[in-house]
């Protein structure tokens, strides 16, 4: 009984001890609160202030660079590939260049169209018939068709007097008020038989091809087959189509249609007509 006296009084006296430090601690940390953690701002001691929520910041972006305007030249050079020789005409495609169907029912030269429209370049146009002067393909100007397709051959087409592309579809372009349309011949950029005979491109004669890039009209003409002139096309000149001029072999004679190349004069668009025939 006096053993167990003794335990109880020694473990009254432990917890007594432990309640005692316990309360001492809690004492202590009431009287020196933990300090709170600084804001940021306030830690780096700087007055900036955030952005409302509904504000966003935008990265600048670069702007495209401006589209090069083609400049105002004629170009004209001779040059040879593999034993030919091909005069280059090199015209800036753009607004101040248009371009004018002339038909002529009688047949003029190449020269005397380019002289009678007040043109910079000129070329011959679609095929016909040699002592009648008839046309034998496609031509429209302004809307109004003169001859109707009966070939399906590609054709230029020109939009109130701006060359607007080389295409084979008929349906885009037939009957349109403002659109001018002349079938011409084969296709060399990229080639295409079309029909034609291995004899008819073997054939060397005087040819004239009219090829298309985003800035510039070259019109081309040589004494050459359809072969030579096609590759001329392809890897001497920056072109993405081009095609060639049935009325090509007559270019030292004379031909009914011819495509005229002039400036646009300065106080406006000029007469789209060819001066013989009256148009809307």
């Amino acid at each position: 009984m006096r053993g167990r006296k003794v335990n109880w009084r020694i473990a009254l006296a432990v917890c007594v001890t432990v309640l005692g430090t316990l309360l001492a601690a809690a004492l202590l940390r009431c009287s020196n609160p933990a300090p709170q953690p600084t804001p940021p701002a306030l830690r780096q001691g700087s007055a900036k202030t955030s952005l409302p929520a509904k504000v966003r910041v935008y990265r600048s972006e670069r702007k495209p660079p401006p589209k090069k305007h083609p400049k105002h030249a004629v170009k004209v050079w001779l040059t040879t590939h593999k034993s030919r020789t091909f005069r280059v005409i090199q015209l800036p495609r753009c607004e101040h260049m248009e371009a004018v169907i002339a038909h002529e029912p009688g047949g003029e030269t190449v020269q005397q169209a380019k002289k009678r429209l007040g043109g910079a370049a000129a070329m011959t146009g679609s095929f016909h018939e040699p002592r009648t002067m008839v046309l034998a393909d496609f031509l429209q100007r302004q809307g109004n068709i003169s001859s109707h397709a009966t070939t399906g051959r590609w054709f230029l087409a020109i939009t109130w007097g701006q060359v607007s592309d080389i295409s084979d579809n008929y349906l885009l372009v037939k009957g349109k008020s403002g659109v001018s349309v002349i079938a011409l011949g084969q296709r060399l950029v990229p080639l295409h038989r079309d029909g034609f005979s291995v004899r008819f491109m073997n054939r060397v004669t005087d040819r004239m091809a009219l090829g298309l890039s985003r800035n510039y009209i070259f019109i081309v003409q040589g004494k050459s087959d359809i072969w030579r002139l096609a590759h001329f096309m392809q890897h001497e000149l920056p072109v993405r189509i081009a095609l060639n001029a049935d009325g090509g072999h007559t270019v030292r004679g004379k031909a009914p249609v011819h495509i005229v190349f002039r400036w646009r004069t300065p106080a406006g668009r000029r007469s789209l007509t060819d001066g013989r025939t009256s148009q809307p």
